[in-house]
């Protein structure tokens, strides 16, 4: 047996079937459930890689000092000091993610649509930082090829 309210909003008919609302609920539940490790995993694997730049620049800087003097070494530092900034950008979506899966435990243990709502939040945090990242190297990419096809360009022409 189908059970149905009727609520009049604003002068419209609402009809909501509990059973359909059931089923909806069961189905996002399944989703989130399925999701959940995916998103850890990735959020983990983002963590390990920013600790392995962190580590890989620490390394790099540190390393100069057991290197001959005579070695002039200052893309060592250079290298090193952008593979640590470099691994904020790793560090950022993993935190977002890592909260995502987080929330999605605590929405699937009872926390209801707050839990849900936090959960929608941080996916959305993760997706607006991935899109403007994705922006930027792309405008990143642009300069460089046009940085690659007029510089030996002018260089030829101050020659």
């Amino acid at each position: 047996m189908v059970s149905s309210e009727v609520q009049t909003v604003s002068g419209s008919e609402s009809y909501t079937n509990r059973e359909t609302d059931r089923a909806i609920l069961n189905h996002i539940n399944g989703t989130l459930r399925a999701t959940r490790p995916w998103t850890r995993f990735l959020s983990i694997l983002g963590f390990i890689a920013a600790a392995i730049l962190i580590l890989s620049g620490i390394a790099m800087m540190l390393g100069r000092n057991f290197l001959p003097k005579s070695t002039d070494t200052p893309g060592l530092m250079l290298t090193g000091t952008l593979n640590v900034a470099v691994s904020i950008f790793y560090l950022i979506p993993s935190i977002w993610l890592y909260k995502y899966s987080s929330a999605i435990s605590r929405f699937l243990d009872g926390g209801g649509a707050t839990e849900l709502g936090n959960a929608l939040v941080y996916q959305k945090s993760f997706w607006k930082y991935v899109g403007i990242m994705i922006l930027i190297s792309m405008i990143v990419a642009i300069l460089g090829i046009l940085a690659a096809v007029f510089i030996p360009s002018l260089l030829m022409f101050f020659d």
